[in-house]
């Protein structure tokens, strides 16, 4: 199969929460991948509060530009905004600023994953991705015999079910 282009993965898919036009909402709301910032403090409606970053396992690392969705405890959508990280200062905990303000504040437990297609550009990635999401389910022989529009949805209903 041909490689993907993000182009064809960011814009070839429904994403039933938009409601309007693209240029009302600009930004896919496509969660992609594990939780990337867990709250282990309360914060603010533009904070959320954490242990300091371990890069060596992904856990708390946050960029400035981040784009991501914000969860509550149990796994459930906080709300459907996409929020954008705007600052990040490190002491004791990080705390990660975002822009626009939530509608409650965060609180500890509260956890974060990125929006995009970022784990969508090519087979490896799509692949790579299902494995890890379950290696019994999605074994070799069964990812040979999945299409990419497969394997997309399949991410799309572990990663964001709401979206589908």
């Amino acid at each position: 199969m041909a490689g993907m282009t993000s182009s064809n993965i960011a814009f070839n898919f429904v994403d039933k929460r938009r409601t309007t036009s693209v240029a009302a909402d600009p930004h896919t709301h496509l969660t992609t991948g594990p939780t990337v910032f867990t709250a282990n403090g309360a914060g603010t409606a533009t904070t959320i509060v954490g242990a300091n970053a371990a890069p060596a396992t992904s856990t708390n690392v946050m960029r400035l530009g981040d784009k991501f969705r914000l969860f509550a405890t149990g796994g459930a959508l906080k709300e459907e905004k996409v929020f954008e990280v705007t600052g990040i200062a490190v002491a004791a905990s990080t705390t990660v600023t975002f822009t626009p303000a939530a509608a409650a504040n965060t609180a500890s437990g509260d956890f974060v994953r990125l929006v995009g297609a970022v784990e969508l550009t090519d087979e490896e990635s799509l692949d790579s991705r299902l494995a890890a999401i379950n290696g019994t389910t999605y074994t070799a022989a069964i990812l040979r015999q999945m299409t990419q529009n497969d394997k997309i949805h399949a991410i799309r209903v572990e990663s964001d079910p709401s979206g589908i």
